[in-house]
This record gives C-alpha cells, sequence and structure tokens, in this order.
C-alpha cells in the first residue's frame, strides 16, 4: 500500500495550486475512493439520481491528480473502482450463488474475480493518467485523466469480446445530456459526463487556461438543453403494427426440467391463440427450451394458424447444427415471418467459458455446470415480420453499439428478447432494461423487449418506454408499435465524432497553454 507523503508532488509542479486535502493519509484516501465509487452506482437505474456518478468522477480526478507517485495513483484508483463495480455488478454473484451451486464462499470468490478485473481498466487508467501528466505539463490534467479514462473504459468495452456495463454515459438518462444520444452515442455522453467532472477538480488543482474544455461542455450541455424542448426529428414514420408479448416467468431452476417445459410451452401457444389478431408475438430468450430441430414439427398446426391470420411468432430456441457438432441460442420467426438468428455476443460463465481448457478443470473440481453454446457468424440477416424488418438482440447483445447500429439501419423496428431471471430481484435487470432504451434512443427505433421475468417493456424511438408488463408476473402484454427509416447522425458516423472531439481537445487546450507558462500564474 502506498505510504502518505509529507508534500504532495502536485504542489511542486509548474502551474498547480497548493489545494486543501491532498495531504490525505493512505488509509483515508482509500476509504473515500470507496465510497465514491459505490456512490456512482446510484446514477444508474433503478436508482437514476445522475449527479451521484459526478461526485464520483470528481473525487476520482482529485484522488489520482493528487497522488504522490503513479503508484499511490494507481491504488486510489483501485479503490474506487473496487467501490464502484463492487456494488455496481453485484448481480453476478446472485446469478453464481442460486444457480452455480458452488455454495457462498467460492461465489463470492468468482465474482470478486469478475469486480477485479473489471477494476483494472481504472487501475490502469490511473497509473497512466499520473504519468501523462507529468510529460504533458501544458495539457490540463483534468483533461489527461478525462481522456486516459475514456481510452480504458473503451477497452473494458471491447478486450475479450467487451463488458460495455456500467459506462459513464448511462448515468444521465434523467438529464438533459440524455438527448445527445442520436448525435454521438453513450460514447459522446461518455465524454460530456467526464469532461464535466474533470474540470470541477482540474479547474481546483491547477493553473491552467481550462477554456477549451469548459467551452465544450457548456456547448453540450446547453445544446442538449434546446434539444431537450426543440427535439430534433432525425428519422421518419413509416407505420405501426400491433404486437403481443408472452411473458412466461418460469422459475430459472425449473426452466429446462422436462414437466416444466411441456408445461411452459403448452402457455406460450395458448396465449399465442388468444392475440391471433397481432400482427405479432414475441417469447422470450429459451422460452422453448426443446431444440429447434426438434420443435419445428410439433408447432406445424401453429405455425398455420399463424399463416392463415397474418401473423408473425417470433421466440428464443435453442438449435443444434449436426455438422458442426455445435449449438446455438437463436431467435427463430414463424407463421407471417421468416428468419433464424444465432447469438454472436455470448455472456461469459453462462453461455460459454473463457479459456475454457484452462477455467474448464477448475470449474469441474468445485462443480459449477458449464453451458456449451457457440457464437454466431458476424454476418446475419434480419428477422422479417410481414413487411417488416427487425433487428435481432439475444440477451446482452443490446448493450454491443456496433452491432446495434449496424442492423438498426437495415431495419424498422428492434427485437429484444432475453431471460433476466438468472438475477432474480436483483438491480442487474433494471441495468440491462435502461442500456436497451439507450439504444432505442440512439438509433431512433422502436423497441419490443420480451424476457422471462421481467422486465418486458415496448420503448419508442426516443428512449421512453410506452408498456410495461409487471416483473415476476405470467402475463401478456398488447401494445402498438411504430416503425421508422432514416437513420440519426450517430448510426452514420459511429464514434468518430466522438474521437475527433477529443483530439481537438487536447490540441487546442495545449495549443493556448504553450503560449503562457503555468508557473508564471502562481
Amino acid at each position: 500500500m502506498p505510504h502518505s507523503h509529507p508534500k504532495s508532488a502536485t504542489s511542486k509542479q509548474a502551474g498547480w495550486k497548493r489545494p486543501f486535502l491532498t495531504k490525505l493519509p493512505s488509509p483515508v484516501a482509500l476509504c473515500i475512493g470507496f465510497l465514491a465509487g459505490a456512490l456512482g452506482v446510484t446514477s444508474f437505474s433503478p436508482f437514476n439520481f445522475w449527479p451521484s456518478y459526478f461526485i464520483t468522477i470528481v473525487v476520482f480526478c482529485w484522488l489520482v491528480l493528487t497522488s504522490d507517485n503513479a503508484k499511490s495513483a494507481a491504488w486510489r484508483g483501485t479503490a474506487v473502482g473496487l467501490g464502484f463495480f463492487g456494488c455496481g455488478v453485484s448481480w453476478v454473484f446472485v446469478s453464481i450463488d442460486t444457480y452455480g451451486h458452488v455454495g457462498n464462499t467460492i461465489s463470492a470468490l468468482i465474482t470478486f474475480g469478475f469486480v477485479f478485473i473489471l477494476t483494472l481498466f481504472w487501475t490502469l487508467s490511473s497509473w497512466v493518467t499520473w504519468r501523462l501528466v507529468k510529460i504533458f505539463t501544458r495539457i490540463p490534467p483534468g483533461l489527461i485523466f478525462a481522456t486516459s479514462l475514456l481510452a480504458f473504459e473503451y477497452a473494458r468495452s471491447t478486450f475479450f469480446t467487451g463488458f460495455p456495463w456500467l459506462l459513464p454515459g448511462y448515468s444521465i438518462q434523467t438529464s438533459w445530456l440524455y438527448e445527445l444520444l442520436p448525435i454521438g452515442g453513450i460514447w459522446l455522453t461518455s465524454a460530456i459526463v467526464v469532461l464535466t467532472s474533470s474540470i470541477v477538480t482540474s479547474c481546483t488543482l491547477s493553473r491552467h487556461n481550462h477554456a477549451v474544455m469548459i467551452a465544450i461542455v457548456l456547448l453540450a450541455w446547453l445544446g442538449a438543453a434546446y434539444l431537450q424542448y426543440f427535439p430534433e426529428q432525425w428519422v421518419k414514420q413509416t407505420g405501426q403494427f400491433k404486437a403481443t408479448l408472452v411473458q412466461g416467468n418460469v422459475k430459472q431452476s425449473e426452466k429446462w426440467q422436462a414437466t416444466t417445459a411441456r408445461s411452459s410451452l403448452e402457455y406460450y401457444e395458448s396465449a399465442t391463440v388468444q392475440h391471433l389478431d397481432s400482427d405479432l408475438v414475441v417469447w422470450p430468450e429459451t422460452a422453448i427450451t426443446y431444440l429447434y430441430q426438434q420443435i419445428r414439427p410439433h408447432l406445424s398446426q401453429l405455425n398455420k394458424l399463424l399463416i392463415e391470420t397474418n401473423t408473425t411468432l417470433v421466440t428464443g430456441v435453442p438449435s443444434f447444427d449436426k455438422e458442426k457438432n455445435t449449438y446455438y441460442n437463436a431467435m427463430w420467426a414463424l407463421g407471417d415471418g421468416k428468419g433464424l438468428y444465432y447469438k454472436r455476443h455470448l455472456v461469459p460463465f453462462g453461455e460459454y467459458i473463457p479459456f475454457s481448457s484452462i477455467i474448464g478443470p477448475v470449474l469441474d473440481i468445485f462443480g459449477m455446470p458449464m453451458s456449451t453454446f457457440s457464437p454466431g457468424g458476424a454476418h446475419q440477416g434480419l428477422i422479417h415480420v410481414g413487411k417488416w424488418k427487425a433487428a435481432p438482440f439475444i440477451c446482452y447483445e443490446i448493450v454491443y453499439t456496433d452491432q446495434v447500429r449496424d442492423l438498426a439501419a437495415k431495419s424498422d423496428f428492434l427485437i429484444n428478447i432475453s431471460n433476466d431471471g438468472w438475477f432474480g430481484a436483483s438491480i442487474g435487470p433494471w441495468q440491462h432494461l435502461q442500456i436497451a432504451q439507450f439504444r432505442a434512443k440512439e438509433t431512433g427505433r422502436y423497441l419490443v423487449r420480451a424476457t422471462n421475468t421481467g422486465l418486458t417493456v415496448v420503448v419508442n424511438e426516443n428512449g421512453k418506454i410506452t408498456d410495461e408488463a409487471p416483473q415476476f408476473k405470467r402475463t401478456t402484454m398488447t401494445t402498438t408499435v411504430k416503425t421508422f427509416s432514416g437513420s440519426t447522425p450517430y448510426v452514420k458516423w459511429g464514434e468518430w465524432p466522438v474521437v475527433l472531439l477529443m483530439i481537438l481537445c487536447l490540441v487546442l487546450s495545449y495549443g493556448i497553454n504553450r503560449g503562457s507558462k503555468p508557473s508564471d500564474k502562481r
């Protein structure tokens, strides 16, 4: 652990003020960091108190920039990360402990390991920030912190397929910044959140000229406020149809049992027959627990009824490729629709085991069950619903912006089927729903989301929930879904505008600070 230092290195560096709280003893700094990290979780669903995350980043930036050395900065960043991810993804423990059958201790260790891996990105960001601040003395330290954190958050979102959960931009759903999503997506809102927070710390700690950072942040907030009251119509409505979502509420512990599988299928079939006046009926992820190849003949009579009434049924179903000896988690359309989509992004430890040749034997020792699904191909077609085209996403595939952008541009609306029953009454399903709402807002498309235990919803093109079924209740929900054409700026351009914005901010900030010596301002 780093030791408390007699005098912060920041107070010696050119352009730095001598603010209070730069001589915090290490244990105190680490405790503050952990608590600040935990506080940030309350900005996300289901709490949605957006200022909390800003406070977290202000404290995070302060602790890193006032560290005596890079090692101390890394430890402080680790403390913040452990508090944030430890509370933010605590729902992982619920799944492993309830369905992994390995006991509380092993479940806690696996959860801590997962949290620690996520925290490492903040640890490295803190270490890199402290090093770069010492090298690039003409750039405001808060801007270096913001750039480093965003870069490592992007790495966290892509490394080993990535885990783009609890990104900074998701904290602002109830603020004006939510209106920026169609322009720059989650990475634009993330950049503005981090820049806004780091400015507070940087202006307090350093004598650099922060005019560029302040101008960009003010422009973003004012632009978002304008869009809040004078919204821009990026897409055009092309039609609408009637949809029924079926929520089976099957207990995860019983879902794959033979007797439950039969009764569940009977319920889903019965609910569908009662809603043949709908254009679309959606069942959740793996609502059918029989293989696609086995169940297809059994549903021939239902398929005939669907065709006669011009109704499309979309359901989740496992599929088996005999030639490849491979199982897939699939989405299947029948009746008046067509398409078979294989899930591309599988859930680590839920649907596949990373480095299975190494980790698999270890999990076998503890008796933890392992899934055998394989990922589908990168280039798959859309799901056809009558004359409409739907972009398909299974479970947490909806969190991957590149995949959603690519398919949304070709579709009339989005379909997301999921089974959040793995996570019980934890905050996990709420965070998942929040992310799904962001995808609808970014793409300007309605989102039809059917789940096993909830949260089953329909989200409009503005990211607002129009209809919602009660959680943990067997029910159906019938609603109207609107279709849209056209692309938002974010769908067209992706993250490039955000990258260029950060580069421009760095270059201009360096330029205006180059003409004067910060040390002369002391």
